[in-house]
């Protein structure tokens, strides 16, 4: 009987630590960040929770905003361009607040933007974003 309880509590630990060694259990944290939007308008403090879906969501949001950036920068949409820029820069700062990995945004950027639009990115936005978007494209 001793050893039936005993493989039962084996089992108990296994089923508890494969999620943990599989990824299930994340030691990664999100942390704070002060969002400085300019002009008239208040810092934003970002309070950050990571979670893969949500650095998903993140990226994606970027990758989106991103998007029609280039479009109304382009000509492709009407002008201007500038509330997507502002959006592609504060969805950036909660990836940064979320602690989402330069690899999840390169993914979602190949994924999301064709080679054009990632060159007209890394030519058209401040030298932090262009850094940023570097990187996580060398990460692909």
């Amino acid at each position: 009987m001793r050893s039936r309880s005993a493989r039962g509590l084996v089992l108990v630990l296994l089923v508890a630590l494969v999620p943990a060694a599989c990824g299930g259990g994340s030691s990664r944290t999100g942390r704070t960040v002060t969002f400085i939007s300019g002009g008239n308008f208040p810092p934003t403090t970002i309070v950050g929770r990571y979670s893969a879906q949500g650095c998903e969501v993140d990226a994606h949001r970027l990758v989106d905003d991103a998007r029609l950036y280039y479009a109304h920068s382009t000509g492709a949409a009407p002008a201007p361009a500038d509330l997507y820029y502002y959006d592609m820069r504060f969805d950036y700062a909660h990836f940064q607040a979320d602690g989402c990995t330069s690899q999840q945004l390169g993914d979602a950027m190949k994924a999301g933007l064709t080679a054009r639009q990632r060159t007209f990115l890394l030519h058209n936005v401040a030298s932090n974003l262009q850094r940023a978007f570097q990187a996580a494209l060398d990460r692909t």
